[in-house]
């Protein structure tokens, strides 16, 4: 068997779905590291893995990554979109801010976690960063329990 890293290359390039990235961090020490690798494929994490070594995380984040594929038919899941309905506030929207707020929720998503499970955590999450960036801008309109 092939590499899992190459295999995922491999696969994804045939599949028309373009090259996979991997984002690691080290969340140990020095002497006790943890390393955590996120496989991205068209800005989607498809993958994850966590080890001792960094070549060992990304393994496991390819294995994950190939298992994704294989349970969604070789295609990448679109990105759920998020629009000013399914805020249920009446809060402006400013698309950069909207933007970063899922980027960071999607980015702090528990490992084990995927799916619809997965979704509703980075809605949750977006949500309350989104607002928590307006309300430091002075932008959140508090409505009165009768106004809403």
């Amino acid at each position: 068997m092939a590499h899992p890293k190459s295999e995922l290359v491999d696969r994804s390039q045939k599949q028309g779905l373009g090259k996979p990235s991997y984002r690691s961090r080290n969340e140990g020490s020095a002497h006790e590291p943890v390393f955590k690798t996120e496989v991205l494929l068209q800005g989607v994490i498809i993958g994850r893995g966590e080890g001792v070594q960094k070549r060992q995380a990304e393994r496991q984040a390819a294995e994950s990554a190939l298992a994704y594929l294989d349970a969604h038919d070789n295609r990448v899941a679109p990105a759920e979109r998020f629009d000013a309905e399914s805020f249920g506030g009446p809060w402006p929207i400013f698309p950069e801010v909207l933007a970063a707020s899922v980027h960071v929720a999607n980015s702090r998503v528990a490992p084990e976690l995927s799916g619809g499970e997965a979704l509703g955590h980075v809605r949750e999450l977006s949500l309350e960063l989104y607002k928590a960036v307006l309300e430091n801008l002075g932008e959140v309109v508090e409505l009165d329990e009768s106004e809403a």
